[in-house]
């Protein structure tokens, strides 16, 4: 990479490609890095391709391989299946078999799903029945207790109303043990009272046969509850019974439908094995078969290794824009020439010049290098060194050059070295040029 962003004054005279050393061994791997630099696309993708005698033989050990691939398959396939014809039509059997067979043991769980369903329910209706049927008994018990004290009270209250009744009678009259007259007669509970006692004891009778009949009309209507409970429960436990009896049939049932087709589905991977073989057999020979029809590469086959001629068109183009922009003398036609990876300009190889014309066309081609990657923001180290790229305009009596060919003075005649600075300057803020020289500068350069 170096090369190209940094130039010493011996690669600059040199006759070499911009773009190569000048070595020959490493002149592939130098024309790689060019093509990288303008096309941004590197070598990595390129397949190698090898000769006809390494071809055969690669291919004649792959055809080996596959055959011996087929011959095990073939072995197999004669050892487990004898009829391996009837495979395709044995394995569409069974898979109807298998479906038929999964569809009946999803009937027979669907039923036993439904059913345990039914059970629990009718586990948890018993169970909440028979709760219900404890509590009546309890509160038809305490309310015979609670009747009895209801009949003692009554009882106890007609005997009050009696005792009163029987104490009114003759209190108007003479006392008969004394023969007291009633106006003499002095009782400690008067008469009115007694009264009063007694309406307060019918009062509370009639009070307590009301609530009686209360007590009479829940107590029926508990024992119509408890009795149909007790009917319900006789219902819910018939259920449970034919229940548990449909389970215990569709057990089997169950147990046979997955017993058929587990050994449906073993008979079915089998096949499919088979057919598995029978595939991959039908593979490795069409393989074979492709690579058998190979043949080794041709010259027009093998990969393109050079510089696309679009892409070097452009760069040419941009090689002729720096010459103009340099006023290099002449019509400044570029063109790129792939044999030499090197510049023809006005139809003349750019080799062909004296050192100072190639000096300065060797710096325009690493400038227009730079300028062509900055352009299609393609990687670039972004500097660029050159070392006595003016040496067309060295002084000829006191330079260890010797004196300018003839191309050289047109060169040096012209005010190229004030252009070369200007263009220069004016790509700097993008790009950074080091010019190493010992030539006069143009005036005004510090601008």
């Amino acid at each position: 990479m170096a090369r190209f962003c940094i130039t010493d004054e011996t690669a600059i005279q040199s006759e070499a490609s911009p773009a190569e050393s000048g070595q020959y061994q490493f002149a592939t791997a130098e024309r790689s890095v060019f093509k990288l630099l303008i096309t941004g696309i590197d070598d990595s993708a390129i397949v190698p391709v090898v000769d006809r005698k390494s071809f055969r033989a690669a291919t004649a050990g792959k055809l080996e391989v596959l055959d011996e691939m087929i011959t095990a398959i073939d072995e197999e396939l004669a050892a487990d299946f004898p009829n391996a014809e009837q495979l395709l039509d044995q394995n569409d059997n069974l898979e109807a078999a298998w479906a038929r067979s999964q569809h009946e043991i999803e009937l027979a769980h669907d039923s036993i799903r439904s059913r345990l369903a039914r059970k629990r329910e009718l586990a948890a209706s018993i169970s909440r029945y028979e709760q219900r049927q404890a509590e009546i008994q309890i509160n038809l018990g305490r309310f015979e207790q609670l009747e009895d004290v209801y009949r003692s009270d009554i009882e106890r209250l007609d005997a009050i109303e009696e005792a009163g009744f029987l104490l009114s009678l003759g209190g108007d009259k003479e006392c008969p043990l004394c023969g007291a007259p009633p106006a003499a007669q002095r009782h400690v509970h008067g008469i009115e009272e007694i009264e009063k006692a007694r309406d307060a004891a019918s009062s509370e009778v009639q009070k307590i046969k009301r609530q009686a009949i209360d007590l009479h009309t829940t107590m029926a209507q508990l024992d119509i509850e408890g009795n149909q409970i007790e009917m319900d429960l006789i219902v819910f436990d018939d259920e449970l019974t034919r229940i548990e009896s449909e389970l215990a049939d569709l057990a089997p049932i169950a147990d046979l439908a997955k017993r058929r087709l587990e050994e449906s589905q073993a008979v079915r991977d089998h096949v499919r094995k088979g057919l598995s073989l029978i595939e991959q057999k039908a593979s490795l020979q069409t393989r074979r078969d492709e690579l058998a029809a190979l043949k080794p590469a041709t010259k027009a086959e093998k990969p393109r290794l050079g510089v696309p001629s679009t892409a070097v068109y452009d760069f040419a183009q941009t090689v002729s824009n720096v010459l103009t922009e340099w006023q290099f003398p002449g019509r400044r036609h570029v063109s790129f020439d792939e044999s030499t990876y090197d510049l023809l300009i006005d139809g003349k190889h750019r080799k062909d010049n004296g050192k100072g014309v190639r000096a300065i066309t060797h710096a325009a081609f690493k400038v227009a290098l730079l300028l062509f990657c900055r352009e299609r923001q393609l990687p670039h180290p972004g500097f660029l060194v050159l070392d006595t790229p003016l040496l067309t305009y060295r002084d000829p009596l006191q330079s260890r050059e010797g004196p300018l060919s003839a191309d050289e003075q047109a060169l040096s005649n012209t005010s190229l070295k004030d252009f070369f600075f200007e263009h220069l300057s004016k790509n700097a803020d993008a790009s950074q040029f080091l010019i190493i020289e010992n030539v006069d500068l143009p005036a005004g350069i510090e601008n």
